[in-house]
């Protein structure tokens, strides 16, 4: 009985010991991980510099003044001769305002019909009443400057620089007449300095650039959701500064704001500053002045995440090649002293894990995240090469590259719908349309830590701002002082 445990006793051992080598044979046949990093990484993304070209046609501003200055904007009795004729005087707008550029100033022809009638003379009411009435035409020529003042409206200094009768205005009954012209010009040279200051004083009011950059420098500043799990992380601009200047071409009038914007990271939108008001307009230096903006975006994907699509898609699935075949129980990617690593564990009782590493990388070429120089680990390389298992994995490792390719991709896609959010957002209306042309990301920094694979991609883009139209106001109309 004794003997029988005996022998029992030095099976188990041996068994146990068979076991124990076998687990140490397996433990020591398997590839070593490459070693993970702990740290998690702080990101800084750079300021970005934004231009917006405003840009607002001079055709626009020549329906703006047809609409400003409409109908009879001027009714005055004058007296001519020591006050013994008096003309009922009127102004009238019945054609419409034409507006050029010279590249430096505004050319306004302002067509007036003049029509006077003379109620009262030396020869008595009766008498005046038989001259027939003049009527007329008048074309004045208006110039001015085009610059913003420091609250960003459009700011001009008209000046008449001369005007033009289609025909001389004379009353006259029978073989009398009245020439009034010299009367007439005195008039409006006395009347010039009020019809300018009131044009100034208008358009100085009404035509503003202000609700639009305050609405693109406001809208900036709100958080832009970039990832809700596990946690929600928004990217919020700061708007430090903008400076503009403006230029005239031919066709339009063009404001060249460059905005300058700091891009922070935030876990909790109810602890951000309140956005900062639009600051004074400032003069832009003209070397600083382009049309393209380099503008920084933040976006990340959580290892938690990735692993979850990794598997979602490569979980269970089954390769097979030159009579061998496997299934992938669990794929996880990390971040590794050699990069982006995925630990792919199969099936198999031997050999039934390895490793493959890469580092990922933005090419500009095509504008897609591939992963560079992914390969197996030599010890998982000599492994398969000594099962003859080599075309097998290669087929595995095409697939992790192909998802891994789509997974970070969606990341970098998601770049410029950001910059649409940040810039563009609720911008088209029935005022003012914002395009955002030839958009492309110059470059990538991507960082990978413990938790998250980090991009911080520099998106160059051009946007442009069109105000449509801007609100007439009341009418113009000058009085008889």
């Amino acid at each position: 009985m004794k003997k029988a445990f005996i022998i029992i006793g030095i099976f188990f051992a041996v068994t146990i010991s068979i076991v124990l080598a076998f687990l140490l044979f397996i433990e020591i046949q398997q590839p070593k991980p490459p070693q993970a990093v702990k740290k998690t990484v702080s990101v800084t993304v750079p300021a970005s510099t934004i231009n917006l070209p405003i840009t607002y046609q001079v055709e626009q501003l020549a329906n703006y003044l047809n609409n400003k200055i409409t109908g009879t904007f001027l009714e005055k009795n004058i007296f001519l001769n020591s006050g013994k004729e008096e003309i009922y005087l009127t102004l009238t707008k019945k054609e419409k305002i034409t507006v050029s550029s010279t590249g430096k100033q505004l050319i306004c022809t302002l067509p007036l019909t003049v029509d006077g009638t003379l109620i009262n003379s030396s020869l008595g009411k009766t008498l005046s009443k038989l001259f027939k009435p003049v009527s007329t035409s008048l074309s004045i020529t208006l110039a001015t400057p085009v610059s913003l003042d420091s609250n960003w409206n459009l700011s001009t200094r008209f000046e008449i620089k001369g005007y033009e009768w289609l025909s001389k205005p004379i009353l006259q009954i029978g073989p009398f007449k009245i020439d009034i012209k010299e009367h007439l010009d005195k008039e409006i040279q006395q009347k010039s300095h009020e019809l300018t200051r009131m044009l100034d004083e208008q358009i100085n009011e009404e035509v503003s650039l202000q609700p639009t950059v305050a609405g693109v420098w406001k809208d900036l500043q709100r958080p832009i959701l970039i990832n809700k799990r596990p946690t929600a992380v928004w990217l919020k601009f700061v708007c430090e500064d903008i400076q503009g200047n403006i230029e005239l071409d031919q066709e339009k009038i063009t404001c060249f704001a460059s905005l300058k914007a700091k891009p922070l990271i935030i876990t909790d939108t109810t602890k951000s500053a309140t956005p900062l008001p639009l600051p004074s307009f400032k003069t832009l230096d003209k070397d600083r002045q382009t049309r393209q903006s380099d503008i920084f975006i933040y976006a990340y994907t959580s290892f938690d995440t990735l692993n979850e699509q990794l598997n979602r898609f490569l979980r269970n699935k089954s390769f097979s090649a030159e009579g061998f075949s496997t299934r992938i129980k669990n794929i996880r990617a990390y971040a590794s002293v050699n990069g982006l690593t995925v630990e792919v564990e199969t099936d198999k009782i031997l050999n039934s894990s390895f490793f493959i590493s890469g580092q990922p990388v933005f090419e500009a070429s095509t504008q897609k995240l591939k992963i560079h120089n992914f390969d197996f680990t030599i010890e998982s390389k000599n492994m398969f090469m000594q099962a003859g298992e080599e075309i097998l994995h290669n087929n595995i490792k095409e697939a992790i590259t192909s998802r891994l390719n789509v997974n970070l991709g969606s990341v970098i896609e998601r770049v410029p719908e950001l910059v649409h959010q940040a810039v563009s957002k609720e911008k088209a209306g029935k005022t003012i349309s914002l395009t955002l042309d030839g958009l492309t990301i110059k470059h990538c920094d991507i960082a990978l830590g413990a938790e998250k694979i980090h991009i911080v991609a520099n998106v160059l883009t051009e946007a442009n701002i069109h105000l449509k139209r801007i609100k007439t106001g009341k009418r113009i109309t000058i009085t008889d002082n």
